[in-house]
C-alpha cells in the first residue's frame, strides 16, 4: 500500500458526533451516559439530533417526535438551542481554521478541510489529526468523527463508517475498491426514490453501480446519471475553498427540505414553504437584516431543478411576506408527470437594518406585524421552536431530511422559469 505522493490531495471531512445532543451533554454533565434527545418536549415536530445512548431504542433524527417517545420513553427530551448550538459550531469552526486555510463549513455540524499543505506544521498526518480531535475535545467537550480521502465525496462517505470518534483513511490507491462492498445508499445524495430506481436496475451495491454504462445511467437520471458514474469511481473533483469567516454567511439566507413522500399537494409544498420562511424570517431578524430578493427552489422526483427569484422594491425580513412571493412563485412552477421531493426557499441581496428602513419609511405603516415577529422570536428563542406555533402548521407532515447537503445540487439540470 502506498501513501499520498506529491500532488494528490488530502481532504477531510469532519463530523461533530451528535452534535445537538453533544452540546447538551456537555453545557449539562449530570446528562452523561443518559439517552438525550433534542427536538422538542411535546410530540409535535421530529427529532433533531439523538445522543448515542438514544439511537441503542431505535431513535435517530428525523424520527417524529411521538415515535421517538415510544421506543425510548425514558428519554431526556430537549428543546432545541439553537443559540447554543450556534455558538458551538462558530467555535469549532475556528479550531478548524488552525489546521488549514481551506476550510468549507458545510453545514452547523461538518466540515470539509484540504489539509495538503499543512502536515509539516503538525508532524504528519497522523499528528494533525490527533490534533485536531484534542482540540475540539478539551476546548468543546464533543467528539467528532473524521473522514480522509483524495476528494470530498469519499472524505464524506468515510466519516460515516466509524462512529462515533471515529476516525477512517481512504488512501488514493484504495479507490474505487474501497467502496465496492458498500450499499449505494451511502453515497451522498442517493436518496430512497434513488436507491429504489437502481434496485429495479438489479444494482445495490456500488461495485454494481460503477459497472453500469455512464451512458445508461444518464438515460435513467439525466445529469445525476452522470454524478452517480463519478461517485461509483470515487471520483470528485470539488475543491475546498479558502475559509473567510463569515463573508459568504452574509450574502444570503436559505433552507430547504426533502420531503418524506414525494408529492404533487399543493396544499402541503405551501405548509413547508411557511415553515421555511418562517426559518429565514428569523435568520434575517437575528441579524437585524432585510432582503430585497426572495428565491424559491423546487426539485422533482426526476431530480430537476427549477428555481425562480424575484427582487423587490422595498426590502423585507418578515415571514409573511417572505412566504407570499415564494408561494406566487410556487403556483407557477409545472410539475407535468412529476412530483416534489424538496422545496425550498432563500433570501439574498441582503441591506442592514439602519439602511432598509430609510429605505422603507414610508412603506412600512404595518408595525404590529414586525412587533409580533419579534415577540414570536423572542419566545422561541428563550423556550425552543415548539414554544409557539402557527395553526397551519400544528400538523406538519414527517420530514426525513432538513440538511442541504443531503441532495446533489450541483450537478442537478438548472432550469429556470
Amino acid at each position: 500500500m502506498t501513501d499520498w505522493t506529491t500532488g494528490q490531495r488530502i481532504i477531510l471531512h469532519v463530523d461533530f458526533d451528535a452534535f445537538f445532543a453533544s452540546v447538551e451533554v456537555h453545557l449539562h454533565p449530570e446528562l452523561r451516559g443518559k439517552p438525550v434527545i433534542v427536538g422538542g418536549t411535546s410530540n409535535r415536530g421530529v427529532v433533531s439530533a439523538a445522543s448515542y445512548e438514544a439511537r441503542k431504542f431505535g431513535v435517530h433524527s428525523a424520527m417524529p417526535m411521538w415515535e421517538a417517545r415510544r421506543r425510548c420513553p425514558r428519554g431526556v427530551f430537549l428543546p432545541v438551542n439553537g443559540r447554543a448550538y450556534g455558538e458551538y459550531s462558530a467555535r469549532a469552526r475556528e479550531i478548524l481554521s488552525r489546521f488549514s486555510p481551506r476550510m468549507d463549513p458545510a453545514s452547523i455540524d461538518e466540515a470539509y478541510l484540504d489539509v495538503t499543505g499543512s502536515l509539516g506544521l503538525f508532524g504528519g498526518l497522523d499528528g494533525l489529526l490527533a490534533r485536531i480531535k484534542s482540540d475540539i475535545r478539551e476546548e468543546l467537550g464533543i467528539t467528532v468523527s473524521i473522514g480522509v480521502a483524495p476528494n470530498r465525496l469519499v472524505a464524506k462517505m468515510a466519516s460515516e463508517w466509524d462512529k462515533p470518534n471515529g476516525l477512517s483513511i481512504v488512501r488514493p490507491d484504495e479507490l474505487p475498491e474501497r467502496l465496492f462492498e458498500l450499499p449505494v445508499g451511502a453515497i451522498p445524495g442517493v436518496g430512497g426514490v434513488t436507491q429504489k430506481s437502481l434496485a429495479q436496475m438489479g444494482v445495490r451495491t456500488i461495485g454494481q453501480l460503477a459497472r453500469v454504462p455512464k451512458t445508461l445511467l444518464e438515460r435513467h437520471f439525466g445529469k445525476h446519471g452522470s454524478y452517480l458514474h463519478r461517485a461509483a469511481q470515487g471520483q470528485d473533483d470539488a475543491p475546498v475553498p479558502y475559509y473567510r469567516p463569515g463573508e459568504d454567511d452574509r450574502k444570503q439566507i436559505s433552507r430547504e427540505e426533502t420531503l418524506a413522500q414525494d408529492t404533487r399537494d399543493l396544499a402541503v409544498l405551501e405548509q413547508r414553504l411557511l415553515a421555511l420562511s418562517e426559518e429565514v424570517a428569523r435568520k434575517l431578524r437575528a441579524r437585524g437584516q432585510h432582503a430585497r430578493t426572495v428565491t424559491l427552489k423546487v426539485k422533482l422526483s426526476n431530480f430537476k431543478l427549477f428555481t425562480r427569484s424575484e427582487t423587490l422594491a422595498t426590502p423585507i425580513d418578515l415571514e409573511d411576506d417572505i412566504f407570499t412571493h415564494a408561494r406566487e412563485m410556487l403556483a407557477k412552477v409545472r410539475l407535468g408527470a412529476q412530483a416534489a421531493r424538496l422545496i425550498g426557499v432563500g433570501v439574498s441581496n441582503l441591506t442592514d437594518e439602519a439602511v432598509a428602513s430609510q429605505l422603507s419609511l414610508f412603506e412600512r405603516t404595518d408595525e404590529r406585524r414586525e412587533h409580533l415577529a419579534r415577540a414570536r422570536d423572542d419566545i422561541i428563542e428563550r423556550f425552543g421552536k415548539g414554544a409557539v406555533t402557527r395553526a397551519r402548521l400544528v400538523h406538519e407532515p414527517e420530514v426525513k431530511d432538513t440538511d442541504p447537503e443531503s441532495d446533489v445540487t450541483d450537478d442537478d439540470p438548472l432550469q429556470r422559469l
